[in-house]
């Protein structure tokens, strides 16, 4: 997963500002993924990679 280790990064103080960035898009793609209506799913659309 890309999330732990960008948490990881947040939790000792050691995220540069682009790693706290992409942190905030993982975890709003995650929450968004949790929403989808399974019956008539429109998923959303994962993160850049970096």
């Amino acid at each position: 997963g890309k999330i732990a280790p960008l948490q990881d990064a947040v939790d000792l103080g050691l995220a540069t500002d682009d790693e706290k960035a992409q942190l905030d898009e993982w975890k709003k793609y995650r929450v968004l993924v949790n929403r989808v209506d399974t019956l008539n799913p429109d998923w959303p659309d994962k993160p850049a990679q970096r």
